[in-house]
């Protein structure tokens, strides 16, 4: 599923210069596995989950997921690969307030040339398999913290991703929310799905089927 070798990446830090947070960082994850990936705040987690995901593109080395070589890769085509290969959970949900859940899960086909009625009914199996179907016409405000994730899942679930990168996806909620998505996530890779995720939590990492530390911006 992923082949990354020899990540680096550099940051501008003013006057200090250049600051290295991907220093040589090579993973390889195949197909099934929930790998989480631990280290210190600022070690480079979610800067490494971003060029895996194609959001980060300014990096040396070489990167191919699901088959697709992704360094020097022309916008609209990254664009094509998130859509269709990645789905993405972030510790804050970024869901849009006062529209409800179902078009919050919908939001990834807002430029889709798919009849509504198609668009619809796969949201609706998305929000399905995160225990949501009644909750659909909710807004944000009307859900829990626990909700509000699980609806993020769903919107990351809509275009059937091969991967699923998860940035600290537990880190906002309560202890008893927090097991209630990680199970989630475990459900979700033992029906096929792989999963990567950055984590400060005992929890998430214990879900894992494999644990990486990144530090010195080295993975091991």
């Amino acid at each position: 599923m992923i082949d990354a070798k020899a990540i680096a990446r550099d940051y501008d830090d003013g006057a200090k210069g250049r600051l290295t947070v991907l220093d040589g960082a090579s993973l390889t994850v195949d197909d099934g596995e929930f790998v989480a990936i631990v280290g210190r705040s600022g070690s480079g987690k979610s800067t490494l989950l971003h060029v895996l995901g194609g959001l980060d593109t300014d990096y040396r080395g070489q990167v191919t997921v699901a088959g697709t070589r992704l360094d020097g890769l022309p916008d609209p085509a990254l664009s094509r690969f998130r859509n269709e290969t990645v789905g993405f959970v972030f510790q804050s949900f970024h869901l849009m307030s006062g529209v409800s859940a179902l078009e919050n899960v919908l939001l990834p086909a807002r430029f889709s040339a798919t009849p509504m009625g198609d668009l619809h009914a796969r949201a609706t199996a998305a929000l399905a398999r995160v225990g949501l179907t009644s909750h659909a016409a909710r807004t944000p405000g009307q859900l829990s913290g626990g909700e509000r994730q699980r609806v993020a899942i769903a919107r990351a679930l809509f275009s059937s991703p091969k991967l699923l990168l998860c940035d600290e996806p537990t880190g906002n909620l309560d202890a008893a929310t927090a097991d209630e998505v990680v199970a989630l996530f475990k459900t979700l890779n033992a029906a096929g799905l792989t999963i990567v995720a950055v984590t400060h939590e005992d929890r998430l990492r214990s879900a894992a089927t494999r644990v990486l530390t990144l530090s010195k911006g080295k993975l091991s």
